[in-house]
């Protein structure tokens, strides 16, 4: 008994001290309310400056990349080497009648050709940067694609230009057409003197490089002179020049060798200029490697499709192309375009001879039921790989192009972006069909649809939800404010009328808004999206809340008869008013703030940036409202209760009602008892802890509805065993819809504006091309040493079920481009058994030859000692090179189109802990952490591999610390299970809600699991209410409602009004994931606490909280065992 005892006697003490805390801060804005006023204005005022280091992120990796993930370290590694993932463009063709529909192949490629070669051919723009001269730029400044080294470049005098490759396929042009044809033929067939190639084709997918039409567009003039028809010879027909020349070369019945008389001309050259003739042999063969790749060079070769009879016979094509891909040689020295060349094979590459992922360019696939070939195609796409602004090489080339020595990262951001506008408005009114563009209505192409995206689509979608309509704001404040005026109108007693009292506090709830958003760009918290188009009207519709409940506790006392009694006629202080106001209400919306704060604080444990920044800002926010609410509204109650005992007239009637009723006679519902002297002795020992000076239960129509028809449905066990049946279902269903049928992801079309272009194409590609390029990117190791654990890996993913047909990964890796340049140039096999010195001297050979300029962009290259980024084009002929010894790759990353994944979170989750497990083995097995897999989905998608994960820890988190809250502000253990247990209902509740309405489980549903923990924390107050009224527990839950009731159903309402005009938020996932979802939150809140949470508490219900009646002048005695006080009557609340 002594331990019970001392407990009773400790859980006494604390509430004494928390209702001492509040009744007394209560006393304290009775009677100085201009003090704690204007310290309210001056905190907030000076947190709202801070509004002018607001930042705005709008990068979607820096929003959407989780914190705690492995590909957090690999993406920092990524973007270190090679600035970022390459920015992607696209433009796919379907039909306008159904992008499911097979289309004609032939017309929907001259489309594509029709819509993407003014992007290349005749396409520019006029850009300048800082310091430098306004330059005409055009695709190919923009795009990834090989590099012009000097060796290739035009120009007739060698030993001045150091153009030797182009000058010598010149010599060995004009020296094969002489004696070819043996002086007949005019010089003209050959290459022009001075020849040389002014700039590559860029890298792009189509499936027009499956045929002839691929070098309509983007191939120079220069390289299609390689490629034009000379004479018949020898009965050889239809050859073009570079046949003749590697042809004349490999001929050994030749009179004259023309490569003997290159070497003798060049020999003559360097003795005549001084240069060591030693050197000559190295460029010969430099020569000869070059004309043996220009032959693979093009796309004479292919067939054309516009010959083509049908698009059986097209699609027979592209399916024997696919085919001879897949049975290309293993060995990367041995390239198939030779014989797709020499064989007139059906073959997809690049211009310069790779595969490529030809299955990555149709939409809309069906394959015969062997899934061999593709019987019916829906969709063609063009795409390409602009180069990040950040990567190494295109900031080195901007600079050159430029001419000077540094531009920005923000400067060359903005360039590329400025491209990308351009790109967008030339394409634009194709897919809008305008007239005039061959896609309207009867022209052309007028029954196909042009979709198209660009990489900053989607910051210009984020930018764009990142700021909320001025007149969504504005309505969401006049519906508050509406529903705010009419809960508190009374025009049968205007004094009594507190409409202005809820404006002002709608006032300083918008004003703490203001202040949050400042102490969050103090505290350097990035605004994401959500701060502009979500957080006003969520902050706005919980701060309300305790505004409500605030001003309908002190309606109740102010309309009080009893207590008015004890007031003198000329006192004016509000004091004991505000002394049982705050100590029964402080204490709740302090509870439900620190649990709000609590939910959002936890909830940003969500590692995903987007979501941690939005809980950061609300929990600030809550923070900054709660100051608002003690600081400056409860002075401005104070000041409203001097105007009622003052007899003035609510301000908002002063039209109707004139500004002061000087009579109390007219008041219908105030009748209070005549100040005697016995009132007097009253007031003067007044005590905020004697319960009998507590017996208002609300005057209002739904206070008297609640006490006459809702409370008393409490008392019947038929009512609540209904209760509990219908909640158990509700339960049951939802848990199972939540766990068994919410689906994970986020696509693409959901959070994108409807009927944009970016919403057009995602819901046109999203399950229709359904490939995404991939990448083994290796780490900081030895490449001599790894050569072979490269190989291994490669190898060991090309035998995944991700893995396209075509190309291989070692194939179209730098690696294997390596070996087949030395292959080709050296007769080298692979891998190379050569040392550090040797192997480096072989890559900076090829890196300036015509194969390894087209693996530049996937290499990083730098000084092995000072760790310095250097190019890695190390062009031997170009003025003022100076070759580092010390150069070396520092990393590489190799392609991969992983198949069949499109938007379906399942599929890629699939590929990345596929790809994953295959490389991490193989480093394993090596000993070395050699390389990781990144990209696109690795960067999106890495998250749902642990959303249960997520969703354990922030809601078990939530709920823990709402416990906590509610145990230190009710103590009571057994409360605090109660509260939690509903709470957590609840949240199963939502979670099977997500599936009803059609949302998934992602980062923004996630943190609203956490969040409903909080918001549906308001009926706390119901539970405090319970604790502090004493008799049984059905008693004790009718007058809980009674009281508490009526104020959190104007905070729901006011929720819900608040939140209103989400509904015209343009994105479609914030409508879904803000308004619907937080309106279900809301209902299902609500309907838990009070409803269910009654029926609970009238069962097992803990008992009222201990106090001492310490001696009244009423004659009531000291309870002596600190138990409820047996003369309380139990008509209110107790304190």
């Amino acid at each position: 008994m002594g331990l019970v005892s001392a407990y009773r006697r400790m859980l006494y003490r604390y509430h004494v001290a928390m209702n001492e805390l509040f009744s007394g801060y209560g006393s304290f804005v009775a009677h100085k309310p201009w003090i704690p006023f204007i310290l309210g204005i001056l905190i907030l005022g000076g947190l709202t400056a801070g509004l002018v280091k607001r930042t705005t992120e709008t990068d979607l990796e820096k929003l959407w990349v989780e914190h705690n993930s492995r590909v957090v370290e690999e993406r920092l590694h990524f973007n270190d080497k090679f600035g970022g993932i390459p920015r992607k463009e696209s433009v796919t063709i379907t039909s306008r009648a159904s992008p499911d529909a097979q289309i004609d192949l032939k017309r929907s490629m001259d489309a594509l050709t029709h819509a993407i070669a003014p992007l290349y051919d005749n396409l520019t723009m006029e850009a300048t940067v800082e310091g430098s001269k306004n330059q005409k730029l055009g695709n190919v400044d923009f795009c990834e694609r090989p590099v012009v080294p000097t060796s290739l470049k035009p120009g007739t005098n060698p030993i001045k230009d150091n153009n030797w490759g182009a000058w010598g396929l010149q010599y060995l042009s004009v020296c094969s057409v002489f004696w070819a044809y043996t002086g007949v033929v005019p010089a003209s067939s050959a290459l022009p003197a001075g020849w040389g190639i002014t700039r590559f084709p860029c890298t792009k997918l189509t499936p027009l490089d499956c045929f002839k039409e691929g070098g309509d567009f983007d191939y120079p003039e220069e390289m299609k002179l390689l490629e034009r028809h000379v004479p018949d010879a020898a009965g050889n027909k239809n050859i073009t020049l570079i046949d003749l020349m590697l042809g004349m070369y490999q001929m050994t019945n030749v009179p004259v060798k023309c490569v003997n008389l290159l070497r003798t001309n060049i020999t003559s050259q360097f003795k005549s200029s001084g240069r060591p003739v030693a050197e000559v042999d190295s460029i010969v063969t430099e020569i000869i490697a070059t004309m043996k790749f220009a032959f693979t060079w093009g796309y004479r070769w292919r067939k054309t499709y516009s010959a083509m009879k049908s698009d059986e016979e097209i699609l027979n094509h592209i399916n024997t192309a696919v085919e001879n891909g897949r049975h290309r040689s293993p060995d990367p020295g041995v390239p198939q375009v030779v014989d797709c060349i020499l064989q007139k094979m059906p073959c997809c590459m690049t211009w310069f001879g790779a595969h490529i992922p030809v299955l990555t360019s149709l939409g809309s696939v069906e394959y015969e039921p062997s899934g061999k070939n593709i019987t019916k195609v829906g969709g063609v796409r063009w795409g390409s790989n602009n180069y990040h602004q950040d990567h190494p090489f295109f900031a080195e080339y901007m600079n050159k192009r430029f001419n000077t020595l540094f531009i920005e990262s923000s400067q060359r951001e903005n360039l590329v972006k400025d491209w990308e506008d351009v790109m967008i408005r030339n394409l634009d009114p194709l897919r809008q069909q305008a007239k005039n563009t061959s896609f309207g209505d009867g022209e052309k192409y007028g029954d196909l649809q042009l979709e198209f995206n660009m990489w900053k689509s989607t910051r210009d979608i984020i930018a764009d939800a990142s700021n909320a309509p001025l007149w969504q704001i504005i309505l969401g404040i006049a519906l508050v404010s509406v529903y705010a005026f009419i809960a508190f109108l009374n025009f049968r007693n205007p004094v009594h009328s507190h409409t202005s009292l809820a404006l002002v506090g709608l006032a300083v709830v918008a004003f703490a808004v203001l202040a949050g958003f400042g102490l969050t760009a103090l505290c350097d918290i990035p605004f994401s999206p959500l701060a502009g188009s979500v957080v006003p009207f969520l902050a706005l519709g919980l701060g309300i809340d305790d505004v409500f409940v605030l001003v309908n506790i002190l309606r109740n006392f102010l309309e009080d008869p009893k207590l008015q009694s004890l007031n003198a006629p000329a006192d004016l202080v509000p004091e004991r008013e505000m002394r049982l106001t705050l100590a029964l209400a402080g204490p709740s919306v302090v509870l439900t703030t620190f649990s709000v704060l609590a939910a959002f604080f936890i909830s940003s444990l969500n590692p995903m940036p987007v979501a941690q920044w939005f809980c950061w800002q609300m929990g600030l926010t809550a923070t900054v409202h709660t100051l608002g609410m003690l600081l400056i509204f409860m002075p401005i109650m104070a000041l409203d209760a001097r105007r009622v005992k003052a007899r003035f007239n609510d301000p908002n009637l002063w039209l109707f009602c004139g500004v002061r009723k000087k009579s109390k006679a007219h008041e219908a519902s105030f009748v209070a008892a005549p100040y005697t002297k016995d009132a007097a002795i009253n007031a003067e020992n007044f005590d905020v802890l004697d319960p009998s000076f507590q017996e208002s239960s609300g005057s209002s129509a739904i206070s008297r509805w609640v006490a006459k028809y809702y409370a008393p449905l409490f008392e019947s066990n038929i009512f609540k065993i209904a209760v509990v049946v219908v909640f158990a279902g509700l339960l049951v269903s939802m848990t199972y819809l939540g766990f068994e049928k919410v689906e994970h992801g986020l696509r693409l079309s959901d959070v994108t504006l409807t009927g944009s272009y970016q919403n057009t194409f995602a819901i046109t590609t999203e399950d229709r091309f359904t490939s995404y390029d991939v990448w083994i990117v290796t780490r900081d190791i030895d490449y001599v040493k790894n050569q072979k654990n490269l190989l291994e890996i490669y190898g060991a993913l090309e035998n995944t079920t991700w893995n396209p047909p075509q190309p291989g990964i070692t194939e179209s890796s730098p690696l294997g481009n390596f070996y087949l340049w030395n292959r080709i140039a050296y007769n080298l096999s692979w891998p190379l058994s050569t040392t550090n010195e040797t192997f480096y001297n072989y890559i900076k050979t090829w890196s300036a030859g015509p194969l390894g300029i087209a693996s530049l962009q996937d290499i990083y290259c730098e000084d092995s000692i000072s760790k310095q980024q250097i190019s890695c084009l190390q062009d031997a002929h170009a003025p003022n090179y100076k070759p580092n010894p010390n150069f070396r790759i520092a990393a590489s990353k190799a392609g991969m189109f992983a198949l069949h994944l499109g938007a379906a979170t399942s599929s890629n989750l699939e590929m990345m802990k596929q790809t994953r497990t295959t490389v991490d083995k193989m480093n394993e097995k090596i000993g070395e952490d050699v390389a990781y897999m990144y990209g696109f989905p690795f960067l999106f998608f890495e998250q749902y591999l642990h959303s249960y994960r997520d969703l354990y820890l922030v809601v078990g988190l939530a709920l823990v610390g709402v416990f906590v809250a509610v145990l230190i502000f009710q103590f009571s253990i057994t409360m605090s299970l109660i509260i939690v247990s509903v709470l957590l209902m609840v949240d199963l509740e939502v979670y099977g809600f997500i599936y009803v309405i059609g949302a998934k489980l992602n980062s923004l549903s996630l943190v609203n699991l956490g969040i409903v923990i909080g918001m549906s924390s308001e009926f706390t107050y119901l539970a405090r209410s319970f604790l502090v009224v004493d008799g049984t527990r059905n008693y004790r839950v009718r007058k809980a409602l009674e009281w508490t009731f009526e104020p959190l159903l104007h905070g729901f309402g006011t929720q819900i009004a608040a939140t209103i005009p989400l509904i015209f938020v343009k994105y479609h996932a914030f409508r879904l994931y803000y308004f619907a979802m937080f309106t279900i939150m809301g209902v299902l809140g609500f309907l838990n606490g009070f409803v269910l949470l009654p029926v609970i508490l009238s069962w097992v219900g803990p008992p009222p909280l201990p106090h001492v009646k310490r001696g009244s002048h009423k004659g009531v005695a000291r309870d002596a065992g600190y138990r409820a006080s047996p003369h309380h009557g139990g008509g209110t609340p107790m304190i």
